[in-house]
């Protein structure tokens, strides 16, 4: 196959890219404001002035993001409370991320088309992936995701002096806006070591000076602070508050800090346990699984199984193809090794987009097949059709239909996303503080953009819709 026939192959999963956004879109219209964190933000950014602004934002202590708390200033300064605004920010920044792992996957079959059209429902349906849809007001887990896939773009691509220096802005901009910011170093140095084009050593260097320029920032201006346990984290099959945290793992720490480690690897890998609570094995002991249950964990059961078939018995001779892998499977592991305070779903999303580059080279593995030996001159390669390619291939078609209602499902999680902001700002507003908190101008603008349409009732959604996705509420019957 030539440069050109295989040009045309990205059109397919390009389409079922837009396909995603637009019925994602549409779901997140539907969403109002939320009520806590967005408040939270808003007030800080409309009662401190500039210069409050910037030594709050560079003085900060664990969670240190000063890039995010100017940005919330600048939004709010710039575009108000414009929630459509924001909405489209959201949007854009999704469409980015789907949009540079086409880049980055670059399909030049029809079966790296499938390949690739697989991985991108893998990110848009794995449970990890609904912070991208958050906005409070602004999401920096997804632009930290767009920056990451950047500099892996950038990495994978021909170098020049321009492109090898932007590791330095890039790197910069993202460990300021959020930790996961460091992953960009880990990548860089692996991709380096694998003698990517982009990955130079200037490129390199870039992004040591970018991380010297982080450290020096954040240890001269932050406020450190030594803990070992942080928050309320989930242990076992429950939430365990950090004081209680404090009292079991007090004199090994570290024992905590595996579990969640562990943890977040396997939310990805195995879609349980969540936000560290083992809820398929609970509901096992209980006697009632939940048929979406079982989606998620078989469709990531046997992905993940694919991924390991796929690499045990194929040669991955792509060159290509062993550093997406190998930037993919760098992001899993440090990407899941943030979360080692405490684990949340939305701690591992950048393990998440591992996962998936992971995903894309296994499946493009599996359907090309292996070269049984070397062929002979003037002879062709013969495939192994064994009975592990066979069931191969058919785990394959079971993960796509697995994914498809996956994806599915993250448009009703908007549903019932939006009816959960509207109940902060109704039934839950008294328990939630909403009286409480100073009653200022920005509050009230909020509260009444918030009020102004009412979202439809996920509760009263089709039977089938509670049995086969997993929904944040209880049904209410005919």
């Amino acid at each position: 196959m030539n440069q050109r026939d295989g040009s045309r192959f990205w059109i397919a999963p390009a389409i079922w890219a837009a396909v995603i956004t637009v019925l994602l879109t549409a779901g997140l219209a539907r969403l109002s404001w939320p009520f806590v964190d967005l408040y939270n933000n808003f007030y800080k950014a409309t009662s401190m002035s500039w210069r409050q602004t910037l030594g709050y934002a560079f003085g900060g202590g664990l969670e240190y993001r000063p890039l995010l708390i100017i940005g919330v200033k600048l939004a709010h300064q710039l575009v108000g409370l414009r929630v459509w605004f924001y909405q489209a920010l959201v949007v854009l920044q999704f469409a980015a991320i789907l949009a540079a792992l086409l880049w980055i996957f670059q399909p030049v079959s029809r079966k790296r088309a499938v390949a690739a059209s697989i991985a991108l429902a893998c990110v848009v349906g794995l449970h990890t992936s609904r912070v991208l849809f958050m906005f409070a007001p602004l999401n920096a887990h997804a632009f930290g995701v767009v920056l990451l896939l950047a500099a892996i773009a950038l990495a994978l691509s021909p170098s020049s002096g321009v492109t090898d220096w932007l590791f330095l802005p890039l790197t910069l901009f993202a460990l300021l806006l959020l930790e996961s910011g460091g992953l960009i170093v880990a990548v860089t140095l692996v991709l380096w070591r694998m003698k990517a084009r982009g990955a130079t050593g200037r490129a390199v260097l870039a992004t040591l000076l970018a991380t010297a320029v982080y450290l020096a920032v954040r240890f001269g201006l932050g406020v450190q602070e030594a803990t070992s346990t942080y928050t309320e984290t989930g242990l076992g099959f429950d939430d365990v508050s950090a004081a209680r945290l404090a009292e079991i793992f007090g004199s090994a720490p570290w024992l905590l800090w595996v579990y969640n480690v562990v943890a977040s690897i396997l939310t990805v890998a195995a879609s349980e346990p969540r936000a560290g609570k083992y809820l398929f094995v609970q509901s096992l002991l209980h006697g009632h699984v939940p048929l979406w249950m079982y989606v998620h964990v078989v469709s990531s059961v046997v992905t993940t199984g694919l991924v390991v078939y796929a690499w045990s018995t194929s040669r991955i001779a792509d060159a290509r193809d062993r550093l997406i892998a190998a930037a993919g499977l760098t992001v899993v592991i440090l990407g899941s090794a943030l979360g080692f305070l405490y684990t949340r779903d939305r701690i591992a999303l950048s393990a998440g987009i591992g996962y998936a580059m992971l995903v894309y080279v296994a499946v493009g593995a599996v359907l090309e097949g292996r070269p049984e030996g070397r062929p002979l001159p003037n002879q062709v390669a013969v495939l192994r059709r064994g009975p592990g390619r066979v069931l191969a291939t058919a785990a394959v078609a079971l993960i796509t239909v697995g994914w498809v209602i996956r994806t599915g499902e993250c448009y009703l999680q908007l549903r019932d996303a939006a009816w959960e902001n509207y109940q902060e700002w109704t039934t839950r507003y008294e328990a939630l503080g909403g009286y409480t908190r100073p009653q200022t101008d920005v509050l009230s603008m909020l509260r009444t953009g918030a009020l102004a349409h009412v979202p439809d009732d996920p509760r009263r959604d089709p039977a089938w819709t509670y049995t086969l996705f997993e929904r944040e509420y209880e049904r209410i019957p005919d």
